[in-house]
């Protein structure tokens, strides 16, 4: 059975009871709880089995497109057919077309946008390990997408979630596209504003890998992130890490989270409710898990936010829009 199906069984069984549901599907009840945890946890992935995703047998090789890139930094002025000639020295055999293509792609194609790229300060993610376990509050971000499946008229619909490892602080927002857009939205007018008020001294960035957000090229995406923290005032590494492979500690907190944000959401997708009661919805569940949800920090039993107030001090609050519905 696919996840769409699933999905429509729990809907069902939101509307109609789930011991009708059962009943009319033919399933257990345990088996309905047990794709309820998993969409709950981790979205339409958690009703997914896992899979290896190929990449298309037409797309360029990263390693190819990164020493393009490396050419085009080094030699800006230079059209398709100069730096295919310089590809063909290191043993890279492209036709002029092909490296044409591939400019285009990544917004190169024109002279004067190759000189504002060979500009920009060559930043790298980190390849280190992630100190994620020895940060401070508001040291370490975790980004991640939750696929909440299709709303109406079979749109899709995700979650997109930045939260910090120590304090569990989080932000949240929903879209109806995987994109670099949403995920600027997210960042300049939900987390950055947060991590001001709250005097986050934040030095790690880490995106989950399955955060597909169809960026054109990771080195590019990589330039705009830090070209967006710089502008206010944060310069943090960029980590990415393989969502199969996460520590414990991260899986646990992003499927406890997870399960906050769908928690109010799942009764009214499957009511296919309009998308500003969605949004608002998330928002009231965000700000109740910031500020009142009580988890366990060692011995201490408290909210992200008061755990965030014993480590900066009482005088932190979140921004005011933070503690009323916002539309967006």
């Amino acid at each position: 059975m696919d996840p769409k199906e699933k999905q429509n069984i729990l809907a069902h069984g939101q509307k109609h009871g789930i011991t009708r549901t059962c009943e009319k599907f033919g399933i257990s009840r345990t088996l309905y709880y047990r794709w309820l945890r998993r969409y709950e946890r981790g979205g339409m992935e958690g009703l997914s089995s896992q899979r290896n995703v190929q990449p298309p047998k037409n797309r360029t090789p990263k390693e190819l497109e990164d020493k393009l890139l490396k050419l085009i930094r080094t030699y800006p002025a230079l059209g398709p057919r100069e730096i295919k000639y310089l590809l063909e020295e290191i043993n890279i055999h492209l036709s002029e077309s092909a490296v044409y293509n591939i400019m285009k792609r990544l917004s190169l194609s024109r002279r004067e946008q190759r000189m504002a790229f060979s500009r920009k300060k060559l930043r790298q993610s980190s390849p280190g390990t992630l100190p994620f376990q020895g940060s401070a509050s508001g040291e370490c971000w975790f980004f991640f997408i939750t696929s909440c499946g299709h709303w109406k008229e079979e749109r899709p619909l995700y979650i997109y979630s930045i939260i910090d490892y120590q304090s569990r602080i989080a932000c949240s927002r929903l879209y109806e596209k995987l994109s670099m857009d949403c995920f600027e939205d997210l960042l300049t007018a939900a987390a950055l504003p947060v991590a001001q008020n709250l005097n986050f001294q934040t030095r790690y960035l880490c995106f989950l890998e399955d955060a597909n957000l169809q960026c054109k090229n990771k080195s590019l995406f990589e330039e705009k992130v830090h070209e967006i923290l710089l502008t206010s005032g944060f310069d943090p590494e960029l980590h990415f890490m393989e969502s199969d492979a996460l520590p414990k500690e991260i899986q646990s907190l992003r499927e406890n989270y997870t399960k906050v944000c769908l928690s109010g959401l799942i009764p009214l997708l499957s009511k296919g409710e309009p998308l500003a009661l969605l949004k608002i919805t998330l928002q009231r569940e965000i700000r109740t898990y910031n500020l009142s949800h009580k988890t366990r920090y060692g011995d201490l039993l408290l909210s992200p936010l008061e755990f965030h107030r014993s480590f900066a001090g009482e005088g932190t609050i979140l921004p005011l829009w933070a503690y009323m519905d916002r539309e967006y």
